[in-house]
């Protein structure tokens, strides 16, 4: 129930946090755990951190035993996460990393690896050597031609791709008199290409 409120909180009343760099949204968030299957206790590495919403959803969803580990080398934007993620309560399950995710990534094992980055193509290798066989690699793309060298690259590594989606919400209207979708909704954000490392046979 703890979780399902801090998302809420996160999501529906973003006061309680503070925003600085563009963040992923709720819709975008909720596909990422739901297609990979998120769970209590596991581990995910999440780069860049940014404002750190994301990091705090994903980590809303691992704990109270898992850990999100967010990677940031922009100090403005690892300080503002932090205290993010102090207001969200949740400080002993995400740790800002004061680190740039393309120097490499010093966990193991992780079931999820997050890239909202400029360039994430170049860090694919590093997220396939940090999953553990079965685990997921998410890159979040503003533009076709970052899906495109992404994706390529997760192939070239080892991924199997399984998706690239877009997540479009529009609101319906329900009225007496008619009705019909707004004029005016959620589109597009970015694109989300999900590549699995594969398992272990």
């Amino acid at each position: 129930m703890r979780g399902v409120c801090l998302l809420l909180n996160v999501f529906t009343e973003p006061k309680k946090l503070k925003r600085g760099p563009q963040v992923i949204t709720l819709k975008d968030a909720a596909m990422i755990s739901g297609l990979t299957g998120l769970q209590s206790g596991d581990v995910v590495v999440d780069a860049g951190a940014g404002s750190g919403w994301l990091a705090i959803y994903l980590g809303s969803i691992v704990a109270p035993l898992g850990k999100v580990v967010s990677y940031e080398c922009r100090e403005e934007f690892a300080s503002l996460a932090e205290k993010n993620v102090a207001r969200a309560g949740l400080s002993e399950v995400v740790e800002i990393k004061r680190a740039d995710v393309f120097c490499g990534i010093s966990e193991t094992e992780a079931d999820l690896v997050t890239l909202d980055l400029a360039d994430s193509d170049k860090a694919v290798a590093t997220a396939f050597a940090t999953l553990k066989p079965g685990g997921w690699c998410v890159g979040y793309h503003p533009c076709f031609e970052q899906v495109k060298k992404f994706v390529l690259e997760a192939q070239r590594v080892g991924f199997e791709h399984s998706q690239s989606i877009e997540v479009i919400v529009r609101e319906i209207l329900v009225r007496d008199y008619g009705c019909r979708p707004a004029t005016k909704g959620l589109t597009h954000t970015a694109f989300l290409s999900f590549e699995r490392k594969p398992k272990e046979k």
